[in-house]
């Protein structure tokens, strides 16, 4: 079989958390940045989310692709059987499901929060954006592209909930889930719960989803 094939941005959580799990698993794929020069001949998906995951065709067959990393994750354990990272016990995949969909669903408040709210962080968060995808950029050309990523970004942040009201509620927020973490990993945990990585990608009796 042919490496597969990652389309995403370093910039984008759910892009680094798939090349987490295939380099866990040690599953052959090529990381390509969206939008460079070698995101070419990428079959097209439903809707322009990252990442996508390319599958090789089989038999001479067109490659397929897929977003959303829940059903990427859960293809991916359909064929490959080895260092699996679905939990198998019921209690614990009812748990990573709650922890899951806390991080899906709510950490990417804090993320952009914190990425278009402060100075420092906008400045530091519009570069690495764009030179994600163009890192030959220099000078006053880089100044301008930053500054766009900036503005449109920071237009956002009422999209995703983050403004003056949900300001203390979100930072307070991720300051406790740190305080958890720093607890955790002192205590010696290597992962945050047992003793491999998992994501909560299974129904809660414990077998693949369908």
């Amino acid at each position: 079989m042919r490496e597969l094939k990652l389309v995403g941005g370093f910039g984008s959580p759910y892009s680094r958390k798939m090349r987490a799990v295939l380099r866990y698993r040690r599953i052959p794929f090529r990381w390509v940045m969206r939008g460079s020069s070698w995101d070419a001949g990428i079959p097209a998906v439903p809707v322009a989310l990252i990442p996508v995951l390319v599958f090789p065709g089989e038999n001479g067959a067109p490659d397929t692709a897929m977003i959303d990393s829940t059903f990427q994750i859960l293809r991916l354990e359909s064929m490959f059987p080895e260092r699996s990272i679905v939990p198998r016990d019921p209690a614990l995949c009812f748990l990573h499901s709650l922890i899951e969909d806390y991080g899906d669903e709510w950490l990417t408040k804090p993320m952009f929060h914190y990425r278009w709210n402060y100075e420092a962080d906008i400045r530091k968060a519009s570069y690495v954006l764009i030179l994600d995808r163009m890192p030959h950029l220099s000078g006053e050309r880089l100044e301008r592209a930053a500054r766009m990523i900036a503005d449109r970004q920071i237009a956002r942040l009422t999209v995703v909930g983050s403004n003056s009201t949900t300001r203390p509620v979100i930072e307070d927020s991720y300051r406790r889930l740190l305080a958890i973490l720093d607890r955790h990993v002192a205590g010696g945990s290597l992962f945050l719960m047992g003793t491999v990585p998992a994501w909560a990608i299974s129904d809660c009796s414990g077998n693949l989803a369908n």
